[in-house]
């Protein structure tokens, strides 16, 4: 019997979710912010890891201890693989690279999700998915409203590009450089991709978490 061939929709994509800032905006750690009886990042895990992603590496920083003690007390799961970046006050940069360091040759994809985004959904994040497993594009960008947002997906061609960032930069360099082959999805409700910068944010937000 013959095997199958190779589909793009078999493609494996690694989830890499960012959460060592300093949260020198809010005044306390946003992972660890209280949603009911939940943190932030309960939440965010949850919807993470019942999505097609194949698996997930969390990069610390920041209050890492304690971090990495309410992970796994919500998400035990051998999805999960934690990073502790010790250089994460030179910038987001630096927990890209220590990140990428781990992610493993058989991916085809990464997907970049924050810490701070705790109305996202497993819907969203595998609406995204499915659109880089069936198009040749090297980075699918969520659109809310008009304005691009988070989680985004590269193909991993582009990881040595993601390594040679510098400072505080995440991924635009490259979404701008890339843009006129971006693929953009358009996602409904918009506030699915609010994020938590202040605590007027996490204020407004706490309202839609059920």
């Amino acid at each position: 019997m013959k095997s199958s061939p190779w589909k793009k929709e078999d493609q494996e994509v690694t989830g890499i979710l960012l959460i060592a800032g300093c949260s020198s905006r809010m005044g306390s750690p946003k992972p660890l912010l209280p949603f009911g009886n939940q943190s932030s990042i309960t939440l965010i895990l949850h919807q993470v890891l019942r999505s097609d992603l194949s698996r997930v590496i969390v990069v610390l920083g920041y209050q890492a201890r304690k971090i990495k003690k309410e992970i796994f007390k919500a998400s035990p799961s051998s999805k999960i693989k934690i990073v502790v970046n010790p250089e994460f006050k030179k910038g987001l940069s630096t927990s890209i690279a220590g990140a990428l360091s781990h992610v493993e040759p058989k991916t085809s994809g990464i997907m970049f999700l924050m810490g701070d985004q705790p109305l996202l959904t497993t819907a969203v994040i595998n609406k995204l998915l499915k659109i880089f497993r069936t198009t040749s594009a090297p980075v699918v960008v969520p659109l809310y409203g008009q304005r691009p947002g988070n989680p985004v997906i590269f193909r991993t061609s582009l990881i040595p590009e993601l390594k040679n960032l510098h400072g505080d930069t995440g991924g635009r360099e490259l979404i701008r450089k890339y843009w006129s082959e971006v693929q953009t999805v358009s996602i409904r409700p918009q506030r699915v991709g609010w994020d938590m910068d202040t605590w007027e944010d996490y204020q407004k937000i706490k309202d839609f978490v059920r």
